[in-house]
């Protein structure tokens, strides 16, 4: 009869893992030489106190005592394949690991199911918290999660890449993920913990085995606590379910998409600065609306050397993963597949093509830029369109850029007014713009 609380604590001990996890950030020392390449990480600044560790320690007790208590759960992997014989099989094998089955198209961090033969048996696994060696340990970490800790969880992978090494550089082999992961943690209030989380695995050269498996977290203390108190939603992510009545078709989605001044759950401001702005003018201290009409967020705002712009450029390079995360929190759940495609078809129907927001004072001057020399372009405003927050979060993924506008020129991404790649103002400076409208064939009849 005591079943039920012996599980609600080992639960919470799992929780409080992941506060203490999310306060005290460490890089592990580095041990080992493989191959004539040290697999090293930056020291320590602080290293674990004994309470840290001792939660560690408890978190990986519990989680095996709540799994027992549980009844247990059967899991296989694919260790019978044996070890890789080149690096090329090993990276090929560690794919598969990430894309999971037909059956469960999870990776193998949420499955408890890997691929067991890739991992040196005395592997360095690591990530902000702590750091240990022995796949076992680990392989037995994964299953006790998968068993019960983790309800429900949403993977969407952002980037992955080879970094190719050698004894030369001094640098190992290895491959690198970035993913968006929320996942929802068997307490009663549900939370959901989302945010995004890259691997590095690092190969011996040697054995094409990986002998580092180097975890990073994309989100602060602050806010990983406030999503670990927040309840989640009931009826879980939506992870792994079919087509059916449940969801809705893609003839739905269409219609949804094409009907004409849809609103979204963007809304017609920004989600942040459009409160304020519609707060201050109510209260006297921005006027109603600027002398051409405009009462989105200032005009001002859009200036190169603007406080706004300033603080903008300084959020992408610093807070980019949150913001990616952000969108993608906004988006919910939807079919990549499908969003991608009407990208890929948006971008290619006109040679400039402006993703827009109805209020921001950025777009209102992209869209002054281009109108005064004459040039043709096509805008799909996000707060207007049934799919924006799933474009948005899209575009992020795409670009690394979240903000708006996002203009494309001949299928490529320029990035916004005043800074990207290099942005529509920097181009208009450099005299390259016109240059890259002609090789779109794009129309234009004044130059200013």
């Amino acid at each position: 009869m005591r079943r039920p609380s012996f599980i609600l604590i080992a639960l919470f001990a799992q929780a409080f893992f992941l506060v203490d996890a999310l306060q005290r950030p460490w890089i592990p020392k580095s041990t080992g030489r493989h191959g004539g390449v040290v697999c090293k990480s930056p020291q320590p600044s602080e290293e674990p106190s004994a309470a840290t560790k001792a939660v560690w320690v408890g978190a990986e007790l519990f989680g095996k005592a709540s799994a027992f208590v549980n009844g247990g759960q059967e899991f296989s992997s694919s260790g019978e394949m044996g070890a890789p014989q080149s690096l090329d099989e090993a990276i090929e094998r560690l794919k598969a690991d990430y894309a999971g089955t037909s059956e469960d198209p999870r990776p193998y961090f949420l499955t408890g199911r890997m691929d067991v033969s890739l991992y040196a048996e005395d592997c360095e696994f690591a990530d902000p918290f702590v750091s240990f060696k022995g796949r076992q340990r680990f392989q037995d970490n994964l299953q006790n999660l998968a068993g019960g800790f983790i309800i429900d969880s949403n993977v969407r992978l952002l980037d992955s890449k080879v970094v190719t090494g050698g004894a030369a550089s001094g640098v190992p082999t290895s491959y690198k993920t970035r993913l968006l992961v929320k996942l929802q943690l068997g307490l009663p209030w549900k939370p959901v913990l989302a945010w995004p989380w890259g691997v590095e695995h690092v190969f011996d050269p040697e054995s094409a085995l990986i002998c580092r498996h180097i975890e990073s977290w994309e989100v602060s203390a602050g806010e990983g606590v406030r999503q670990l108190l927040r309840p989640g939603p009931p009826n879980g992510l939506g992870q792994g379910k079919t087509q059916g009545s449940e969801q809705r078709s893609a003839s739905d989605e269409e219609e949804a998409s094409a009907q004409s001044g849809a609103r979204n759950s963007l809304g017609t401001m920004d989600p942040l600065a459009g409160p304020a702005v519609k707060l201050a003018r109510r209260l006297g201290a921005l006027p109603q609306e600027e002398a051409d009409g405009w009462t989105g967020e200032p005009s001002a705002w859009a200036e190169a050397g603007s406080l706004p712009q300033k603080l903008s450029e300084l959020t992408q390079r610093r807070l980019g993963g949150f913001k990616q995360w952000t969108a993608e929190l906004v988006a919910g759940d939807f079919d990549e597949v499908k969003v991608d495609a009407r990208i890929d078809s948006l971008v290619q129907s006109a040679p400039v093509v402006m993703f827009s927001f109805t209020s921001c004072p950025f777009c209102k001057k992209a869209k002054e830029a281009l109108d005064s020399r004459g040039i043709t372009y096509s805008v799909v405003e996000l707060d207007e369109d049934a799919q924006g927050p799933a474009i948005r979060a899209r575009l992020g993924a795409r670009t690394s850029r979240t903000s708006v506008p996002s203009i494309w020129i001949g299928g490529d991404c320029i990035g916004g007014l005043n800074d990207g790649f290099p942005g529509l103002l920097p181009l208009v400076d450099s005299g390259k713009l016109e240059p890259r409208l002609n090789a779109a064939q794009a129309e234009f009849s004044a130059r200013k």
